[in-house]
């Protein structure tokens, strides 16, 4: 009996874990939108700036990318298999796809990050893995030069269409200070139009009060994103996003 009893422990046991393993496991393979705000407790400790959900859904972002990225060009250096690359990129773009759709309505707009994470990461995907079948291949140099021009064309050719699909050279701010003749406004993350967050300073115009919401206009720098240059429409209502809901005046 009590070998019996052992055994339905175990038969328990094993049941309660496989049913734990798949209510963990739905949430990261069929995510779905969350309404509550996620809460950034690692982050907020390595990043002492006072930004908001939407900044540091971007820093995320950026940093998962940012490690994918050096994890990839770990296993080319220590010569490790394909299916590394494949597996590292699987989890990764799980990752990636449950960050974006889990905080969807936490982002400002989101479809440009979508779009650009995504795509920037199938292209990564690519060259590594291109990469390490060139090297099994690869009978001359000039093979790794023609690969190298290839995975430079997929990038300009990518860039060339991210623009030209989402780009823009305006953005939205929020005003949070005003002096005589300038504004200090306040900018999220803009991929769409190259605009690092933060305060900028612009030249003032009539009927400013702090806290409306402004359009302005973008100035692109090489090497240094866009950066907000003028206001051209002010919007009746103050929002807490830089997506204005009302009309403008």
């Amino acid at each position: 009996m009590k070998i019996i009893d052992f055994l339905y422990s175990v038969g328990e046991f094993a049941e309660y874990s496989v049913k734990r393993a798949k209510r963990a496991i739905k949430p990261i393979i069929l995510p779905t939108p969350t309404k509550s705000p996620p809460q950034f407790k690692h982050l907020k400790k390595l990043v002492k700036k006072p930004l908001t959900v939407h900044e540091f859904l971007s820093l995320r972002l950026q940093m998962g990318f940012l490690l994918y990225l050096i994890v990839n060009l770990t296993v080319l250096f220590l010569r490790l298999s394909i299916p590394w690359i494949v597996g590292i990129a699987i989890i990764y773009f799980l990752y990636l796809r449950y960050t974006i759709v889990r905080n969807w309505e936490f982002f400002v707009d989101p479809e440009p990050y979508r779009f650009f994470y995504y795509y920037i990461s199938l292209i990564s995907f690519g060259a590594f893995l291109g990469y390490a079948l060139i090297r099994k291949i690869a009978t001359s140099i000039y093979h790794y030069y023609g690969y190298l021009v290839l995975v430079f064309i997929a990038v300009i050719a990518f860039r060339w269409y991210f623009k030209s699909k989402y780009g823009r050279d305006w953005t939205y701010g929020v005003v949070e200070e005003i002096r005589s003749n300038a504004v200090k406004v306040f900018v999220h993350d803009d991929i769409a139009a190259n605009v690092k967050p933060g305060h900028y300073w612009v030249d003032a115009v009539d009927d400013l009060e702090v806290g409306r919401v402004v359009k302005l206009i973008v100035e692109d720098r090489r090497l240094r994103g866009a950066v907000p240059t003028k206001i051209i429409e002010i919007y009746l209502s103050s929002q807490s996003s830089t997506e204005p809901k009302e009309q403008s005046e």
